[in-house]
């Protein structure tokens, strides 16, 4: 581990800092940004300070870089407010909206979640269980239904029932795709026509160990959908999720929620300071 190993000398320490940032996924160009940081410093630095020093630098550095965001969303007014999940097939998104709408519940608010994923009759069946497990009301959606028209059906029903929140869970789809992104941006439209813009936050989920290939998902979502925010999802293995902190920084898309398990509790909101700490371990 970096933090537990002696200093031999500075371009070792270098090195193995480059190696850290690079394992986890936070790109070329933010390592060398952080490198410089150090390269700058004396070299007597090295001889008379051991890694823990360094690790409280280093965490300094990349809160300095990657300060925490929030998303401006107020859930607390008397008008329905959207959230639109969206992502690549097997990102987690509708474990993530399970949790979601157990998160809202919990803080008092009526949720009304819509299963906009009517490709595969086991999407809604999946985000079904959840609505039982979670106590939030779901929407009843047919297999093979224009997802467009699911979503107009719930925001009417929201609206009916004096829903607080309403979630969307949209199908899996390659971001290379043009026509299925051109079908999210359809459903946006049809948001849109009941809501405002600001009544309205586009969720991108990115899976933890996606890697770099992330940013280019979060490109062509953003291209399309002017996204919010992000969520990362399966935090709960070996994968760190630098990624998402690369996202922020070339793309200015806030960090909002991280999942880290299974359970319908393994949802928190972003905290900077807590998740670099842990990018860093």
């Amino acid at each position: 581990m970096l933090f537990t190993d002696a200093i031999k000398d500075k371009q070792g320490f270098l090195d193995k800092i480059e190696e850290l940032l690079i394992l986890s996924d936070l790109g070329y160009q933010i390592t060398e940004s952080v490198l410089e940081r150090f390269k700058e410093m004396d070299l007597h630095q090295f001889k008379i300070h051991d890694f823990n020093y360094f690790k409280n630098i280093l965490e300094e550095v990349l809160l300095d870089m990657f300060p925490g965001q929030k998303t401006t969303f107020d859930i607390d007014s008397d008008k329905l407010k959207i959230i639109m999940v969206v992502g690549v097939n097997g990102t987690g998104k509708t474990s993530f909206i399970g949790k979601l709408g157990y998160l809202f519940r919990g803080k008092g608010k009526k949720v009304l979640m819509v299963p906009a994923d009517t490709y595969r009759a086991g999407a809604i069946s999946q985000l079904g269980i959840l609505a039982n497990k979670t106590g939030v009301e779901m929407l009843k959606a047919s297999a093979n239904s224009d997802p467009a028209a699911v979503v107009f059906d719930g925001m009417q029903s929201a609206i009916a029932k004096k829903k607080e929140l309403l979630i969307i869970d949209t199908a899996g789809r390659l971001h290379t795709n043009h026509n299925l992104m051109k079908e999210l941006e359809k459903i946006k439209r049809v948001v849109l026509k009941l809501v405002t813009k600001e009544s309205l936050m586009t969720t991108l989920v990115i899976d933890a160990t996606t890697g770099q290939n992330g940013i280019n998902q979060a490109l062509y979502f953003k291209e399309s959908l002017d996204l919010s925010n992000l969520a990362l999802t399966k935090l709960d293995g070996t994968a760190k999720g630098g990624i998402a902190l690369a996202i922020q920084k070339d793309l200015h898309i806030p960090i909002e929620y991280i999942t880290f398990g299974e359970g319908i509790t393994d949802l928190c909101e972003y905290n900077a300071e807590a998740f670099i700490t842990a990018l860093l371990d």
